[in-house]
C-alpha cells in the first residue's frame, strides 16, 4: 500500500459524515446542544439592529412598534419609556446571546475531544489489527501522519470549521428573515443573487478537493521521508550521505510546497469572487431602496418602505460579506479535512487485510506444532515462500531452522504466529487449527525473540514486564536471570528503574537481545521462538545466549532460526530450508555427514574449505 493509494481505499461518499456517524453518535446529543444553542445566540445577536430600527419608526415615523413574541400591552406608548423599554430589551438579548455562545462553545469543546478521542484510539487499535504484511508494503511514517496529522485536521475542523459553518449559515438566514420581516420585497431581490453565489463556490469545491488529496499525500510522503532518514542516521552518517539525505527531503519538502501552493493559488479567488457578487448586489440594493424611499415603488415592487426599514435592511445586507468572506476559508478546510478523512477511512480499509479472529481460546497441553502441507504467498506476488511444509514437533523438543538468506525461515514462524495467515494447509498447536482459536490466547502461549530486539521508552523493568503486565518484581528478575540480564541490570545507574531511552539507545546491542528474551519467558509461555535472536550481538552475548539456551528451552517447545549454525548446533533436530520448502531434516552430525546443502552451509562457516573441494 503506497502513499497515493490510501485516500483510493476509502469506500464512502461522504467520509466526514461515515467518521462522524462511527465515532460520534454516543455524544451526539453534545453536537445538537452546540448546534441549536450556537444557531439561537447568533439569531438573536442580529436583533439590536432589527429593535433599533423599529424604535426609530416608531419615534420619528409614527408607526407601532410591533415586536414579535412580545405582548403589544407592554409596550409603553411614551417616547422615553419607550426608549427605555428597547434598552431593556437589548440588555436581555445580550444576556441571552452570551449564554448561548457559552453552551456552544463547551458542548461544541466536550463533542470534538470524545470524537477525537476516540477516533485516535479505535483507529490505532484497527491499525494494530492489520496482517503484518500491511506494514511490509507502507512506510510507517505514511501510517503516523495518518493518525496524527489527519486527525489533527479533524480536530481543527471540528474546533474551528464546524462552528464557522454553524455561525454562516445562521448568520445569513438569520439576515434574510430580518430582511423579509423589514420588506419581504426587497428580500426577494436579495435572494436573487443566491444562484450565482452557490455556482461560484461550487466550481471552486470541484476544484478544491483534489487538490487537497495531493497535499495530504505529499505530507504523508515527507513525514515517511523524515522519518526514515532521521531513524537512519547512524547510516547516513557513516556513508557521508548527509547531502544525499537533505536533497531527497528537499524533494520531498519541494513537491508538498508545489501541492499547497496549487491549493492555495486557486483557493485565494474564492474570496475575492464571493465579495465581488455581494458588493454588486449591495450597491444594486442600495439604488433600489434609496430610490423607493425616495420616489415610491419601483417597477413591479408595490407599498411602502421607509428610512427606518431601509437602514436595517442595509445593514444586514452588509453582514452578508462577513460570512461569504469567510466562505471560501470553510470551503477550503472542508476539502482539507474530507481529504484527512478519506486517509482515515482508507487506513482501515484494507482490502480485507485485517487478522481475523476467533472466539474459542486455545486449550495447551504440553505444546506440541505441526505444519501439515503449508504454503504461503505474499500479497500481490505469486512466488512460493513457504511452499508445502510438513513437520511436526513433541512437546519439550528444540527445533532449528537455517537455510539462506530468503529461504523463508522468518515466514516460516511467523505463521505460527499467525502474523500472516497460511494460504493453504493447517499450522496447529496441541491439534488444534491456529485459525480457530482467539490471537491473544494464541500469541500468550509463545514467546517470540526477533533480531531487532525493540526496546519501549521506559525502564528496564518495563521493558521485560511487557510481556505480562502482571508479573512480580520477582518474575522480572527471575527472567531476567534465566536470559543472562540480571548482573548487566544491577550495574546500571538504577538498576531495574533504569530508563533504557528510546528504542533502548542506552542499552548495547547484546544487552537488549537479553532483555527482549527475558520479555518473551516472562510470562513462562510453553513454545519459544527465537527469529535470528542472536544475528546482531557479538560473540561473546553470542555464547552467552547459547549457554544459556539449554535452560531457556528446558520443557519448552522451541524453534531457533538462525544465520548462524552454531547457534542451532545443539538443537534436537534441524531443518534446512531453500525456496521455502524443507529439503533436509535431521540433527547437525547426520546433515553433516549426509554431505549436503547444510554441510555445505557448516564448512563455508567453519571455513573448512577443503570439504567444499570436489
Amino acid at each position: 500500500m503506497t502513499d497515493a493509494t490510501i485516500a483510493e481505499k476509502a469506500e464512502s461518499d461522504y467520509p466526514l459524515l461515515a467518521l462522524l456517524g462511527k465515532y460520534g453518535r454516543s455524544d451526539g446529543h453534545y453536537f445538537v446542544v452546540a448546534a441549536v444553542a450556537g444557531a439561537v445566540s447568533n439569531f438573536l445577536s442580529y436583533a439590536d439592529v432589527f429593535l433599533i430600527g423599529l424604535g426609530i419608526d416608531a419615534l420619528f415615523n409614527d408607526r407601532a412598534f410591533a415586536v414579535p413574541f412580545v405582548p403589544s400591552a407592554w409596550v409603553p406608548a411614551e417616547p422615553l419609556p419607550l426608549l427605555g423599554f428597547v434598552t431593556v430589551l437589548l440588555v436581555a438579548l445580550n444576556l441571552v446571546t452570551n449564554l448561548g455562545a457559552f453552551v456552544e462553545e463547551y458542548s461544541f469543546g466536550v463533542f470534538t475531544q470524545r470524537f477525537l478521542h476516540t477516533v485516535r484510539v479505535n483507529e490505532f487499535d484497527a491499525v494494530q489489527r492489520f496482517e503484518l504484511g500491511v506494514f511490509d508494503e507502507s512506510r510507517t511514517g505514511n501510517v503516523i501522519s495518518v493518525l496524527n496529522d489527519d486527525v489533527n485536521q479533524l480536530d481543527t475542523f471540528l474546533n474551528v470549521l464546524v462552528g464557522a459553518t454553524i455561525w454562516i449559515v445562521v448568520t445569513l438566514a438569520s439576515a434574510f428573515v430580518y430582511m423579509a420581516v423589514l420588506n419581504w420585497q426587497l428580500a426577494l431581490f436579495v435572494l436573487l443573487a443566491g444562484p450565482i453565489l452557490a455556482g461560484v463556490n461550487v466550481w471552486f469545491s470541484k476544484r478544491l478537493e483534489p487538490l487537497e488529496d495531493r497535499v495530504r499525500t505529499e505530507r504523508g510522503a515527507l513525514n515517511a521521508r523524515l522519518e526514515t532518514s532521521v531513524s537512519g542516521t547512524d547510516v547516513v552518517k557513516s556513508f557521508a550521505a548527509r547531502d544525499h539525505e537533505c536533497e531527497r527531503v528537499e524533494a520531498a519538502s519541494r513537491d508538498l510546497f508545489r501541492a499547497r501552493f496549487a491549493s492555495r493559488r486557486t483557493a485565494v479567488w474564492q474570496e475575492p469572487a464571493n465579495r465581488l457578487v455581494a458588493g454588486t448586489w449591495l450597491l444594486l440594493t442600495l439604488a433600489l431602496g434609496t430610490y423607493w424611499v425616495l420616489e415610491g415603488a419601483p417597477l413591479v415592487f408595490t407599498g411602502t418602505l421607509t428610512a427606518g426599514e431601509l437602514v436595517p435592511f442595509l445593514f444586514y445586507m452588509e453582514r452578508i460579506a462577513l460570512p461569504l468572506k469567510n466562505l471560501g476559508g470553510v470551503v477550503g478546510g472542508y476539502k482539507s479535512a474530507k481529504a484527512s478523512a478519506k486517509r482515515i477511512e482508507g487506513l482501515t480499509n484494507v482490502d480485507g487485510r485485517r487478522e481475523t479472529d476467533a472466539d474459542r481460546d486455545l486449550e495447551l497441553d504440553g505444546g506440541s506444532v505441526a505444519f501439515e502441507n503449508v504454503g504461503f504467498s505474499y500479497p500481490d506476488s505469486d512466488r512460493r515462500v513457504v511452499d508445502d511444509v510438513d513437520f511436526s514437533v513433541a512437546p519439550g523438543e528444540t527445533v532449528g531452522i537455517v537455510g539462506s538468506t530468503g529461504a523463508g525461515k522468518s515466514t516460516l514462524v511467523k505463521l505460527l504466529l499467525r502474523f500472516y495467515g497460511a494460504d493453504e494447509g493447517t499450522v496447529a498447536v496441541d491439534g488444534q487449527d491456529v485459525d480457530d482459536v482467539s490471537l491473544e490466547s494464541l500469541r500468550n502461549a509463545i514467546g517470540y525473540v526477533d533480531q531487532d530486539a525493540h526496546m519501549f521508552d521506559g525502564t528496564v523493568r518495563h521493558n521485560i514486564a511487557y510481556g505480562a503486565d502482571d508479573a512480580s518484581d520477582d518474575r522480572v528478575e527471575a527472567a531476567a536471570r534465566e536470559a543472562g540480564a540480571h548482573r548487566f541490570v544491577t550495574d546500571l545507574p538504577d538498576g531495574y528503574d533504569t530508563e533504557v531511552g528510546e528504542d533502548g539507545t542506552r542499552l548495547s546491542g547484546g544487552q537488549r537481545q537479553r532483555v527482549a528474551i527475558a520479555r518473551a519467558i516472562v510470562a513462562d509461555p510453553p513454545i519459544l521462538v527465537f527469529d535470528e535472536a542472536t544475528s546482531h550481538v557479538d560473540n561473546e552475548t553470542d555464547l552467552v545466549l547459547q549457554e544459556k539456551l539449554d535452560e531457556l528451552t528446558r520443557d519448552r517447545t522451541t524453534f531457533v532460526v538462525a544465520h548462524r549454525l552454531s547457534t542451532v548446533r545443539g538443537a534436537d533436530r534441524i531443518l534446512v530450508l531453500e525456496d521455502g520448502a524443507v529439503v533436509e531434516e535431521g540433527t547437525h552430525e547426520e546433515l553433516v555427514d549426509r554431505g549436503g546443502t547444510y554441510a555445505t552451509l557448516w564448512n563455508v562457516q567453519v571455513g573448512n574449505l577443503d570439504a567444499l573441494s570436489p
